[in-house]
């Protein structure tokens, strides 16, 4: 096999198929330029039955790939064995229970009230002391507790970001790029606050000092998109923690 190239997709679930290194590939492949395309186990393509059973009977045949799963004695050049499918339900439940596990501990620990997000919300941060307990970043709390006092002054969330980027006042991702936190990167624009970010800011609870667990939901563990829960289905826990 010449001209071999590799390609790496850690930190992604095969769940999913929107991985780059894995969409690099089929993008190549659509241009003729994959001949072979080894994987070290079979689960590595993709944990996804579905799919995967389309990517070996149709894609991998009209793209003329030869796909080789080393672990799983898996080469279609010689073929696809019967009992493929049934690994690939087998590699979809793995996926499936481990996502089920990961519910229950998150589910026990929303109801215990910690709280779930990774990240705190701006104007918090974590205590070294404790990663449990969130406490007052004082730099960003300046800015929160700004946008509350315009607010109450008869602005809207608009006229808030207008304020705000007139007077060169980093936005969330801006300032936790600055202070290094991890986040996605700075946008182009500088200090570029809209309406969406303030409004976002106003309607957070956990401003009040409360911490607020089950916000969000997805269908399955195959789709990542969050889904907004009715308020009612919240776990609210009163008084966590400082008011920002």
């Amino acid at each position: 096999m010449p001209n071999p190239r590799f390609f790496y997709d850690d930190g992604f679930s095969g769940v999913t198929f929107a991985r780059p290194a894995f969409m690099e590939i089929i993008e190549l492949a659509e241009q003729g330029l994959v001949a072979n395309l080894v994987v070290k186990d079979h689960s590595r393509l993709g944990r996804n039955r579905l799919i995967v059973g389309q990517l070996m009977e149709e894609d991998f045949v009209r793209l003329d790939v030869r796909y080789i799963a080393i672990m799983d004695n898996i080469d279609t050049a010689k073929g696809i064995s019967d009992i493929v499918p049934m690994q690939d339900l087998f590699n979809e439940w793995h996926a499936k229970n481990t996502s089920d596990k990961v519910r229950r501990v998150m589910q026990s620990k929303g109801m215990s009230g910690k709280h779930l997000t990774t990240n705190p919300p701006f104007g918090y941060m974590k205590s070294p002391e404790d990663k449990e307990q969130w406490i007052v970043d004082e730099p960003a709390t300046k800015v929160v507790r700004r946008i509350f006092d315009i607010c109450i002054s008869g602005l809207g969330p608009t006229q808030i970001a207008k304020e705000l980027k007139a007077e060169k006042v980093m936005t969330p991702t801006e300032y936790w790029n600055s202070i290094d936190r991890k986040c996605s990167k700075s946008p182009a624009v500088p200090f570029g606050w809209v309406a969406d970010t303030v409004s976002n800011i106003l309607d957070k609870q956990e401003y009040c000092g409360d911490t607020v667990n089950f916000r969000t939901t997805s269908k399955s563990f195959k789709l990542k998109k969050r889904l907004e829960r009715p308020k009612e289905e919240w776990q609210v826990f009163e008084n966590t923690h400082l008011l920002s």
